[in-house]
């Protein structure tokens, strides 16, 4: 029996280690870095998870609903068995001890003693109940893919590995991602302030949150920023407009309540600091997003994530069309559909 692994990111080396529990053989194809989004998490501390991991946190889905439901206290339970070690901060974002990304991916590897193969996978293959990817001889009974997004990178990946097997793949969008602007706020480029901010679709209120904002160039970012833009995707927008309020009550002077540059871009322009609005022209490229929204259709996918087409080929991860706002819950999925796949594995094996 023996498992091929598409993609070296959370899902794909949380797989392994659970392969390798189960004492089934696998090989990893990957194309690039290995545990690049791992890296990257938390500005290189690692938010691995959250304590409060919760399906309110996915936009309604229902996917991430069932496996939370399903596999919240063992994949503790496995950061534990890792030796992942954690620490939560105020709002329940779970960080390892040491605060480095690098450690963390350190322990989902240092375990593991199937092979590692560099390889862009672009076709998956079918004779006689065996797997073979890009027509290579080795064979396969069971192929789980986790091969990610669009996300932090400049040039979108191949995909043709999943147009290969013929499921129902949604458009990808960026999200976590900041907000570009049709008003010219160039002049208040970098400035940094606490604010309250309310995502507006035709006048209607989509989703409110309090949090830091950062102006850009041409644009507006932020976590509370990004998690609006995961609203901002999984709703219909018509004329969105963002509301920014940087003071919670009017003062007669904002000499010392603003900050000196935002002073004059309100002033100059006769704005009401409680209440900025600004015209979403868009969002920014997947290049600068944490994660997208898009991906393999959950209808095309069983309970287990196997394809509805074929039960021994699954899913895992980002390449699912199932996101959540920031706080460790992206990884959280990527790590639940994977312990997941390893229970479907097991449970067909010993049937």
């Amino acid at each position: 029996m023996k498992v091929a692994i598409i993609g070296a990111g959370a899902s794909g080396l949380m797989l392994a280690n659970k392969l390798e529990k189960l004492n089934i053989d696998y090989t990893i194809f990957n194309d690039g870095k290995i545990g690049r989004k791992i890296l990257a998490s938390g500005n290189g501390r690692c938010n691995i998870s959250n304590r409060n991991l919760s399906a309110e946190y996915y936009y309604g889905s229902e996917v991430a609903e069932r496996l939370i439901h399903r596999f919240k206290d063992e994949l503790f339970d496995t950061f534990k068995e890792l030796k992942i070690y954690t620490k939560d901060d105020s709002e329940g974002r779970m960080y390892p001890l040491s605060e480095s990304s690098l450690s963390v991916l350190n322990a989902l590897t240092i375990n593991l003693k199937g092979e590692i193969v560099d390889l862009k996978v672009t076709e998956i293959t079918k004779k006689n109940d065996k797997y073979y990817i890009n027509h290579r001889s080795e064979a396969f009974d069971y192929v789980a893919i986790g091969i990610g997004s669009p996300s932090g990178l400049k040039n979108k990946p191949d995909y043709s590995v999943v147009e290969s097997i013929g499921v129902r793949m949604n458009e990808f969008k960026p999200s976590l991602v900041g907000f570009k602007l049709r008003e010219n706020v160039k002049a208040i480029s970098g400035v940094r302030a606490k604010a309250t901010v309310a995502l507006y679709s035709g006048g209607i209120l989509i989703h409110e949150e309090k949090g830091e904002v950062v102006f850009k160039d041409d644009g507006i970012s932020g976590i509370c920023i990004m998690n609006l833009s995961g609203y901002y995707n999984h709703n219909f927008m018509e004329e969105p407009v963002l509301r920014v309020s940087l003071v919670d009550e009017e003062y007669d002077s904002y000499l010392t309540v603003l900050n000196p540059k935002m002073l004059e871009y309100v002033e100059k322009n006769k704005l009401d600091p409680t209440d900025l609005r600004f015209n979403i022209k868009g969002t920014y490229d997947f290049e600068f997003s944490q994660v997208s929204s898009g991906g393999v259709d959950v209808s095309s996918l069983r309970r287990n994530l196997s394809t509805v087409d074929d039960g021994h080929i699954f899913f895992m991860g980002e390449v699912i069309d199932t996101d959540g706002i920031c706080g460790g819950f992206n990884l959280s999925f990527a790590f639940l559909s994977a312990i997941q796949v390893s229970e479907a594995i097991k449970n067909e094996i010993s049937d």
